[in-house]
């Protein structure tokens, strides 16, 4: 199809109230939930829908103009399958179908957040366009993040050309007349779970204020994350139970007697299992089923109080930074567990730690034309677990084609996930940097995934011969379009989640608690080993979400293609990296896979040592937790000499030396305590 210029002010206004009901798809409905015929054609004159066309044709327009993409025959198709998907996720809620959860796949670089954008702008403004009997259409879109909310609430204003949208999360509450008054609510998915709002009722409670406005029901949801990112997972452990157990004050106890004999009654319960677990060989097993705990208890008032403690004093000191830190400790605790009381529990051990672990769906499986948006949908196996609940819409072929992308793998049998890339960082990045540096060339502008422990290890910029250097960790990449500039990206480790908690909380999540014969042996379907084949899934659709931050999420002809890059990646030996990489290949057609000669753990390589490292030093303070960091502790990590700690030290003392004010905008400071050879130095981060 060629492309169409962009229309006059008078056609576009013209085209975005058309409602024209040949091009609406059907919705996809249920045979026995089957309305009357004469109300689906009934209903595109009952609501402001908008014309599937003047969707496409406004995505070409962003498309080429805003983002400088080329369109393609394929890419007006699937944006055709969007707004089809939308529109039937509305007309099933508006005509009492009972919710499908409708799954968009587009690949990444095909416009899928853009399309949540531009859809909301264009509902909104059909809503401004019509008067009664036709009744507005409102939307619920979900995020992961906070800034992400307010990226897509400020984009969405900015295309409506008026405020149509509003975000409501942690560091923006909105008031009860704005969630009645506005076209598109956006939130993230925490935004409805408070820390003081943990059971089930108060947060189903939560939902009903979410999804109604001053028309009734919002019709729409928009999920603009993995479904797996909205599943809530509580874990308490053993050892942190006893301890915030003992952190609590005698008046405390005769106020809150309920709810301290529920906690004293569940640190019982974990000790009587994690004795029946040891004697089972240490595997899982189940505590109890939802409504066989203990004792279900609403614990938000004794958080509320424990949090004022002055934890400080209890264990000798007297800093408000370590007040904060063991208060926020105490209270991620004791949300916890009101959690697993509230809610199913098993019993697992996490290292040599006696764990109770629970988990539950955050959105609601009723929640209003439910409609997911993910680039991994294909991959991920949480779609299958919700089995007749989920549809994953079909996509167009021929969208992108990553033929100019060459997949270089590296193969290991040694660990790649955070414990191992911490223990042998000092020696494993030094081997990869010599690699690269003879590999690529100087003009490269190179992107580094990794894990959070150890971003600090990568040089800085100015050290590496690269043209530009960026740096990200696992947590912080997916979605992210920072490092849309980069040709390369090179993957570093792997972000492993628990082997046996995380896929047993997603499966518990979604198909229902099942009991002991389960945990000891986690089939399903044909699938002799759940976990791992979840596990499986879950680490590629990670690595294609953060491969795809760099330049070939950028369409640059009509078949889908993009710039030259090159991608390097360590993956694990055997069955589990080939079935991994066998997955990477499907979701990006085209891939260029080849050997990368590269020995994670061979000779030992020469690390320059440098003067302080100023800007690593920034970045490990940044990924580091509130509370106090020695200054002996930082000069061991980056093996400073004594006269690099003694320049550091003089730098620091300098209230206006760059490092010292870029550590302050981060919330950090340094201080002294003692004279002579007791002094401490450290670097304080407040909470």
């Amino acid at each position: 199809m060629p492309f169409r210029s962009r229309p006059s002010s008078e056609e576009w206004r013209v085209n975005l109230y058309k409602v024209s009901s040949i091009e609406v798809c059907p919705p996809i409905i249920p045979m026995g939930n089957l309305p009357a015929m004469k109300d689906l054609i009934g209903l595109h004159e009952g609501y402001a829908l908008v014309s599937p066309q003047t969707f496409v044709d406004r995505m070409a327009d962003e498309w080429t103009m805003r983002y400088q993409n080329v369109p393609s025959e394929p890419l007006r198709k699937l944006w055709r399958t969007m707004a089809n998907t939308y529109q039937e996720a509305i007309t099933d809620t508006a005509t009492g179908v009972a919710p499908n959860w409708r799954v968009l796949w587009p690949p990444t670089g095909s416009g899928k957040t853009l399309g949540a954008k531009v859809y909301a702008a264009l509902q909104a403004q059909q809503n401004a366009a019509t008067a009664p009997p036709t009744k507005p259409v409102g939307i619920l879109i979900v995020t992961r993040l906070i800034d992400q909310a307010d990226e897509m609430v400020m984009a969405i204003n900015t295309l409506s050309g008026r405020q149509v949208a509003v975000a409501d999360h942690m560091e923006h509450r909105t008031s009860r007349e704005q969630l009645g008054e506005t076209d598109v609510l956006v939130i993230t998915h925490q935004a409805y779970v408070s820390a003081t709002q943990r059971l089930t009722s108060t947060r189903e409670g939560k939902w009903q204020l979410l999804m109604k406005w001053k028309h009734g029901e919002r019709l729409l949801t928009i999920v603009d994350e993995a479904l797996c990112n909205v599943i809530e997972e509580s874990q308490v452990k053993l050892d942190s139970l006893g301890r915030v157990i003992g952190y609590i004050p005698h008046e405390l106890r005769i106020a809150h007697a309920p709810a301290v004999d529920a906690l004293e009654g569940l640190y019982v319960a974990m000790g009587h299992h994690g004795g029946i677990s040891e004697g089972f060989g240490g595997g899982a097993c189940m505590a109890w089923h939802a409504g066989g705990s203990p004792g279900t208890v609403d614990l938000s008032a004794l958080r509320a109080s424990m949090f004022k403690l002055p934890y400080d004093q209890y264990v000798g000191k007297s800093d408000a930074n370590d007040r904060a830190r063991i208060a926020s400790q105490v209270d991620k605790t004791l949300a916890a567990a009101e959690a697993v009381l509230d809610q199913h529990a098993y019993f697992a051990t996490k290292g040599a730690q006696p764990t109770l672990n629970s988990s539950a769906l955050v959105m609601p499986l009723d929640a209003p034309g439910p409609v997911v948006l993910d680039a991994t949908a294909h991959t991920d196996f949480v779609y299958q677990l919700m089995e007749d609940r989920a549809r994953v819409v079909p996509t167009p072929p021929g969208v992108r084609d990553y033929s100019s992308v060459t997949f270089h793998v590296a193969r290991t049998s040694a660990g790649i996930g955070k414990g191992a890339m911490v223990e042998k960082a000092k020696t494993r990045f030094p081997r990869l940097i010599e690699d690269l540096t003879q590999r690529i060339g100087p003009e490269r502008s190179v992107f580094f995934c990794v894990h959070k422990a150890v971003e600090h290890e990568i040089p800085e910029p100015e050290a590496l011969p690269f043209a530009k250097v960026a740096t990200a960790h696992w947590g912080a990449v997916d979605g992210s379009n920072t490092f849309a500039g980069c040709d390369t990206a090179v993957i570093f480790g792997l972000p492993f989640r628990d082997a046996v908690t995380w896929p047993t909380n997603v499966f518990f999540a979604l198909q229902g608690v099942h009991g002991d014969d389960w945990l000891d042996n986690p089939t399903w379907k044909g699938h002799l080993n759940l976990r791992e084949l979840m596990v499986r899934r879950q680490l590629s659709a990670s690595i294609i979400q953060a491969v795809n931050r760099i330049r070939i999420r950028h369409v640059t002809d009509e078949h889908g293609g993009c710039p030259p890059a090159d991608i390097f990646i360590v993956l694990p030996s055997g069955e589990r990296g080939d079935d991994i990489l066998a997955a990477i290949r499907r979701e990006m057609p085209g891939l260029q896979v080849v050997d990368w000669p590269f020995e994670l753990d061979g000779p030992k390589v020469r690390k320059s040592k440098a003067g302080t490292p100023q800007g690593r030093l920034l970045t490990y303070m940044e990924n580091r937790a509130p509370g106090r960091t020695s200054l002996r502790a930082v000069a061991r990590e980056f093996g400073l000499t004594p006269s690099g700690k003694k320049e550091l030290q003089k730098n620091l003392r300098n209230e206006n030396h760059p490092l010292t004010l870029a550590l302050q905008a981060m919330g950090v400071s340094y201080a002294v305590t003692g004279k002579g050879r007791g002094a401490k130095s450290e670097l304080v981060k407040v909470a």
